[in-house]
């Protein structure tokens, strides 16, 4: 779903080369992101970006090849929103020609490493640095998912796992690139993990990177939601998600945790957190760390206090 992330806050522009792109630029409510993403895709855009986000209204662009009419595929939109009764969260649609370039290495000059924590670093996978044994280096090939480890929600995931994450078994929901998988792998040699994501494509992603990683047989990366797994028991799950999506999913996640584990969640708007925060209680864990990042925070929660 990483978001997948469904929640697009990294994902990357068009990777093949046009005489020229359509870019639709569509503002909606923040809640209905997750639909807006799902109709883009739909409709056959080659990848969505964040122009701009606000406290209730996000702005997606979305790219289509030249071969397409804007005029069709914005009307197209209207109608998916109108068919779901959503007309209320659309605000605006238009449309824009972008001349051709490189896409791919214009994005892939842009994706430094990055240094994430006391013992990671996030580095693309055609731009490693030379580290000593101090650190952790992971290679991630982003493709068209979601977690490059430069986006304030992911940086907090993964310094919470490095922070708590000592071993047994991690599911990680919406995983997307595998990031999140694919260091808590590493941090931990010997641990099992599970990744899973509702969106094939990040799968196919997640199980790349897994392989540059040398992680393959310890992480199991599969297509699925929390509540096929409930009752498995695990020492941590983490999800990096939006606010809307973590309160629905709420009883699912708490499900899957074993009872002393650790439930580790970003993507919440910092304005969102109390929503959040009540939905942890009410689901009978206690909150034991928050962290906030830019308009971002974190928290960690468990069944009992450690």
């Amino acid at each position: 779903m990483e978001p997948s992330e469904i929640a697009a806050r990294e994902r990357s522009s068009p990777a093949n080369s046009n005489p020229s792109w359509h870019l639709l630029i569509i503002s909606v409510a923040r809640e209905g992101e997750e639909f807006a993403s799902s109709v883009l895709f739909d409709l056959g855009t080659t990848g969505i970006v964040t122009l701009e986000e606000r406290s209730n209204e996000i702005k997606l662009g979305a790219y289509f090849s030249a071969n397409r009419k804007p005029e069709e595929i914005i009307l197209a939109v209207g109608a998916e929103f109108a068919r779901a009764g959503l007309e209320q969260m659309l605000f605006e649609v238009s449309a824009t020609e972008i001349i051709d370039q490189d896409w791919m290495q214009k994005w892939k000059e842009g994706f430094d490493p990055v240094i994430v924590g006391e013992r990671l670093i996030i580095a693309p996978s055609w731009k490693l640095p030379e580290v000593n044994n101090e650190r952790v280096v992971i290679e991630i090939d982003p493709g068209m998912a979601f977690g490059t480890g430069t986006h304030e929600t992911t940086r907090m995931c993964l310094e919470a796992i490095e922070a708590f994450w000592k071993g047994g078994h991690l599911l990680d929901v919406g995983t997307g690139t595998g990031i999140l998988a694919i260091a808590a792998a590493r941090l931990v040699p010997g641990s099992r993990v599970t990744a899973i994501d509702i969106d094939p494509l990040a799968v196919e992603v997640a199980r790349e990177n897994a392989e540059i990683n040398k992680t393959s047989t310890q992480v199991e990366i599969a297509e699925g939601v929390p509540r096929d797994f409930a009752g498995r028991n695990f020492d941590m799950v983490v999800a990096n998600l939006t606010s809307e999506v973590i309160i629905d999913l709420m009883a699912d996640l708490a499900g899957t945790l074993k009872g002393s584990g650790t439930l580790i969640l970003s993507g919440i708007l910092i304005e969102h957190k109390p929503d959040v925060e009540r939905s942890i209680n009410q689901s009978g864990l206690t909150i034991i760390k928050r962290r906030e990042m830019g308009e971002w925070c974190s928290l960690v929660a468990t069944r009992s206090e450690v």
